[in-house]
Protein backbone atom coordinates (compact mmCIF):
# COMPACT_ATOMS: atom_id res chain seq x y z
CA UNK A 1 0.00 0.00 0.00
CA UNK A 2 2.75 2.28 1.05
CA UNK A 3 4.60 1.87 -2.48
CA UNK A 4 1.11 2.16 -4.64
CA UNK A 5 0.73 5.34 -2.29
CA UNK A 6 4.24 6.64 -3.05
CA UNK A 7 4.19 6.15 -6.62
CA UNK A 8 0.70 7.72 -7.02
CA UNK A 9 2.65 10.25 -5.76
CA UNK A 10 5.42 10.76 -8.20
CA UNK A 11 3.30 10.10 -11.16
CA UNK A 12 1.08 13.06 -10.28
CA UNK A 13 3.99 15.04 -10.22
CA UNK A 14 5.38 13.75 -13.16
CA UNK A 15 1.66 14.77 -14.98
CA UNK A 16 1.96 18.09 -13.61
CA UNK A 17 5.83 18.12 -15.04
CA UNK A 18 4.89 20.91 -17.35
CA UNK A 19 3.05 23.45 -14.90
CA UNK A 20 5.84 23.32 -12.22
CA UNK A 21 9.03 22.33 -14.46
CA UNK A 22 10.58 26.34 -14.28
CA UNK A 23 10.36 25.98 -10.47
CA UNK A 24 12.71 23.23 -10.51
CA UNK A 25 15.07 24.27 -12.96
CA UNK A 26 18.56 24.78 -13.32
CA UNK A 27 18.64 27.59 -15.92
CA UNK A 28 16.37 30.02 -14.28
CA UNK A 29 18.43 30.80 -11.89
CA UNK A 30 21.88 31.12 -13.79
CA UNK A 31 19.88 33.08 -16.31
CA UNK A 32 18.40 35.26 -13.63
CA UNK A 33 21.67 35.68 -11.57
CA UNK A 34 22.75 37.61 -14.69
CA UNK A 35 20.50 40.40 -14.10
CA UNK A 36 20.72 40.29 -10.55
CA UNK A 37 17.60 38.28 -9.66
CA UNK A 38 16.67 35.40 -7.18
CA UNK A 39 14.11 33.39 -9.24
CA UNK A 40 11.94 30.51 -7.84
CA UNK A 41 13.83 27.63 -8.61
CA UNK A 42 16.44 29.34 -6.90
CA UNK A 43 14.62 29.16 -3.59
CA UNK A 44 13.41 26.41 -4.29
CA UNK A 45 16.93 24.44 -4.14
CA UNK A 46 17.44 26.68 -1.14
CA UNK A 47 14.10 24.80 1.01
CA UNK A 48 15.58 21.50 -0.28
CA UNK A 49 18.73 22.36 1.64
CA UNK A 50 16.59 23.17 4.61
CA UNK A 51 13.96 20.27 4.89
CA UNK A 52 16.76 17.69 3.55
CA UNK A 53 18.41 18.04 7.87
CA UNK A 54 15.34 16.31 9.12
CA UNK A 55 13.67 14.22 5.92
CA UNK A 56 16.83 13.52 3.96
CA UNK A 57 16.01 12.89 0.60
CA UNK A 58 12.92 11.78 0.85
CA UNK A 59 11.69 14.46 -1.53
CA UNK A 60 13.54 12.04 -4.48
CA UNK A 61 10.99 9.13 -3.83
CA UNK A 62 7.59 11.03 -3.08
CA UNK A 63 7.64 14.29 -4.88
CA UNK A 64 10.46 14.33 -7.21
CA UNK A 65 8.68 15.08 -11.25
CA UNK A 66 11.13 12.89 -12.52
CA UNK A 67 11.36 9.90 -10.07
CA UNK A 68 7.88 8.81 -12.15
CA UNK A 69 9.84 8.75 -15.21
CA UNK A 70 12.82 6.71 -13.27
CA UNK A 71 10.50 3.70 -12.19
CA UNK A 72 9.31 3.78 -16.04
CA UNK A 73 12.87 3.50 -17.03
CA UNK A 74 13.50 0.54 -14.39
CA UNK A 75 10.91 -1.78 -15.85
CA UNK A 76 13.45 -1.80 -19.14
CA UNK A 77 16.65 -1.84 -17.27
CA UNK A 78 16.67 -2.60 -13.61
CA UNK A 79 20.89 -3.05 -13.40
CA UNK A 80 22.47 -1.05 -10.58
CA UNK A 81 24.35 2.16 -11.52
CA UNK A 82 27.90 2.65 -11.28
CA UNK A 83 27.24 5.29 -8.45
CA UNK A 84 30.72 6.39 -7.29
CA UNK A 85 32.01 7.38 -10.70
CA UNK A 86 28.73 8.76 -11.52
CA UNK A 87 28.88 10.47 -8.69
CA UNK A 88 32.04 12.52 -9.57
CA UNK A 89 29.86 12.96 -13.20
CA UNK A 90 27.31 15.23 -10.95
CA UNK A 91 29.59 17.20 -8.46
CA UNK A 92 31.57 18.44 -11.12
CA UNK A 93 28.20 19.52 -13.16
CA UNK A 94 27.17 21.20 -10.20
CA UNK A 95 30.29 22.88 -9.30
CA UNK A 96 30.74 24.23 -12.69
CA UNK A 97 26.67 25.44 -11.82
CA UNK A 98 27.24 26.84 -8.59
CA UNK A 99 30.63 28.75 -9.88
CA UNK A 100 28.38 30.10 -13.04
CA UNK A 101 25.71 31.38 -10.79
CA UNK A 102 28.29 33.07 -8.26
CA UNK A 103 30.07 34.69 -10.93
CA UNK A 104 26.71 35.66 -12.82
CA UNK A 105 25.75 37.66 -9.55
CA UNK A 106 28.97 39.12 -8.87
CA UNK A 107 29.26 40.70 -12.48
CA UNK A 108 25.54 41.90 -11.94
CA UNK A 109 26.72 43.84 -8.84
CA UNK A 110 24.81 41.44 -6.78
CA UNK A 111 21.53 40.76 -5.59
CA UNK A 112 19.02 43.51 -7.12
CA UNK A 113 15.00 42.01 -6.18
CA UNK A 114 13.52 38.48 -6.53
CA UNK A 115 11.49 37.60 -8.76
CA UNK A 116 9.07 34.23 -8.13
CA UNK A 117 7.82 34.36 -11.50
CA UNK A 118 10.91 35.03 -13.95
CA UNK A 119 10.60 33.88 -17.50
CA UNK A 120 7.00 32.27 -15.90
CA UNK A 121 4.99 34.99 -16.10
CA UNK A 122 1.52 33.46 -16.76
CA UNK A 123 2.62 30.67 -13.37
CA UNK A 124 2.58 27.72 -16.27
CA UNK A 125 6.11 26.80 -17.09
CA UNK A 126 5.06 25.66 -20.68
CA UNK A 127 2.63 27.86 -21.48
CA UNK A 128 2.94 28.21 -25.19
CA UNK A 129 3.27 24.74 -27.75
CA UNK A 130 7.35 26.11 -28.56
CA UNK A 131 8.42 25.18 -24.53
CA UNK A 132 7.15 21.95 -24.98
CA UNK A 133 10.72 21.71 -27.05
CA UNK A 134 12.38 22.22 -24.15
CA UNK A 135 9.87 20.01 -21.63
CA UNK A 136 10.19 17.02 -23.97
CA UNK A 137 14.30 17.50 -24.66
CA UNK A 138 14.51 16.84 -20.51
CA UNK A 139 12.57 14.24 -20.53
CA UNK A 140 14.59 12.62 -23.03
CA UNK A 141 17.75 12.95 -21.12
CA UNK A 142 16.51 11.85 -18.24
CA UNK A 143 14.97 9.01 -20.00
CA UNK A 144 18.07 7.69 -22.40
CA UNK A 145 20.48 8.16 -18.80
CA UNK A 146 18.37 5.85 -17.05
CA UNK A 147 17.95 3.50 -19.82
CA UNK A 148 21.69 3.91 -20.40
CA UNK A 149 23.19 4.02 -16.91
CA UNK A 150 20.54 1.84 -14.92
CA UNK A 151 18.66 2.41 -12.02
CA UNK A 152 18.00 6.06 -11.86
CA UNK A 153 20.93 6.36 -13.97
CA UNK A 154 19.72 10.00 -14.38
CA UNK A 155 19.52 11.09 -10.35
CA UNK A 156 22.90 9.80 -9.84
CA UNK A 157 25.70 11.80 -12.61
CA UNK A 158 23.28 14.80 -13.30
CA UNK A 159 20.30 15.62 -11.02
CA UNK A 160 20.81 19.39 -10.43
CA UNK A 161 18.79 19.19 -6.77
CA UNK A 162 20.53 15.75 -5.47
CA UNK A 163 23.58 17.70 -3.93
CA UNK A 164 21.59 20.51 -1.66
CA UNK A 165 19.94 17.47 -0.42
CA UNK A 166 23.03 15.44 0.24
CA UNK A 167 24.24 18.57 1.55
CA UNK A 168 21.09 19.18 3.94
CA UNK A 169 21.69 15.29 5.37
CA UNK A 170 24.88 16.24 6.28
CA UNK A 171 24.21 19.80 7.79
CA UNK A 172 21.37 17.48 9.80
CA UNK A 173 23.81 14.73 10.98
CA UNK A 174 26.75 17.44 12.22
CA UNK A 175 24.02 19.26 13.90
CA UNK A 176 22.58 15.75 15.55
CA UNK A 177 18.91 16.85 14.44
CA UNK A 178 16.01 14.19 14.73
CA UNK A 179 15.47 13.16 11.30
CA UNK A 180 13.83 10.81 8.82
CA UNK A 181 15.46 7.34 8.16
CA UNK A 182 15.96 3.75 7.66
CA UNK A 183 16.47 2.05 10.86
CA UNK A 184 17.47 -1.59 10.91
CA UNK A 185 17.51 -5.04 13.83
CA UNK A 186 20.91 -6.40 12.21
CA UNK A 187 20.10 -9.25 14.27
CA UNK A 188 16.96 -10.33 12.09
CA UNK A 189 18.72 -10.18 8.74
CA UNK A 190 19.55 -13.02 6.95
CA UNK A 191 21.19 -12.14 4.45
CA UNK A 192 18.60 -13.03 1.53
CA UNK A 193 19.99 -9.97 -0.34
CA UNK A 194 16.26 -8.74 -1.52
CA UNK A 195 16.68 -5.38 -0.05
CA UNK A 196 19.65 -5.12 -2.73
CA UNK A 197 17.66 -6.43 -5.76
CA UNK A 198 14.90 -3.67 -5.02
CA UNK A 199 17.00 -0.68 -3.88
CA UNK A 200 16.23 1.91 -6.63
CA UNK A 201 19.53 3.93 -5.61
CA UNK A 202 21.63 0.70 -6.23
CA UNK A 203 22.68 1.34 -2.84
CA UNK A 204 24.65 -2.33 -1.31
CA UNK A 205 21.33 -1.89 1.74
CA UNK A 206 22.06 -5.77 2.98
CA UNK A 207 25.89 -3.80 4.11
CA UNK A 208 24.44 -1.03 5.41
CA UNK A 209 22.21 -3.09 8.17
CA UNK A 210 24.87 -3.93 10.04
CA UNK A 211 25.47 -0.72 11.40
CA UNK A 212 21.81 -0.01 12.90
CA UNK A 213 20.67 2.03 9.71
CA UNK A 214 20.86 3.06 5.75
CA UNK A 215 23.36 5.33 6.25
CA UNK A 216 24.53 6.14 2.69
CA UNK A 217 23.91 9.62 1.17
CA UNK A 218 22.21 8.22 -1.71
CA UNK A 219 19.28 6.91 0.28
CA UNK A 220 15.85 8.05 -0.62
CA UNK A 221 13.95 6.70 1.94
CA UNK A 222 11.66 5.03 -0.27
CA UNK A 223 10.58 2.07 1.91
CA UNK A 224 11.36 -0.51 -0.58
CA UNK A 225 13.69 -2.20 1.44
CA UNK A 226 11.71 -2.08 3.88
CA UNK A 227 8.36 -3.46 2.52
CA UNK A 228 10.56 -6.27 0.86
CA UNK A 229 12.16 -7.84 3.66
CA UNK A 230 10.95 -10.57 4.73
CA UNK A 231 12.58 -10.48 8.05
CA UNK A 232 11.08 -7.22 9.05
CA UNK A 233 14.64 -6.02 9.31
CA UNK A 234 14.08 -2.53 8.22
CA UNK A 235 11.86 0.17 9.69
CA UNK A 236 11.43 3.95 9.06
CA UNK A 237 12.47 5.79 11.93
CA UNK A 238 12.49 9.36 12.91
CA UNK A 239 14.40 10.54 15.58
CA UNK A 240 17.98 11.53 16.43
CA UNK A 241 19.27 7.56 17.12
CA UNK A 242 18.62 4.39 15.08
CA UNK A 243 17.34 2.71 18.56
CA UNK A 244 14.66 5.26 18.60
CA UNK A 245 10.89 4.32 18.58
CA UNK A 246 10.18 3.43 14.50
CA UNK A 247 7.26 5.00 13.22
Amino acid sequence: MRQKLRRLLIFLSLFFFPVTMNYFSPYLPVDGAFKGIITASSLFFLLLLITATILGRAWCAWLCPVAGLSEICMLINKKPAAVNKLRVVRYSIFSLWFITLTGGFILAGGVKGVNLFYMTENYISIDEPFKYITYYFVLLIFFGLSIWLGRRGACHSICWMSPFLVGGLKIGKTLNLPRLKIATTPSLCTDCKKCNKVCPMSIDVNHEVKSGEIKSTDCIVCGECVDTCPEKTLKFNFGISANQKPL
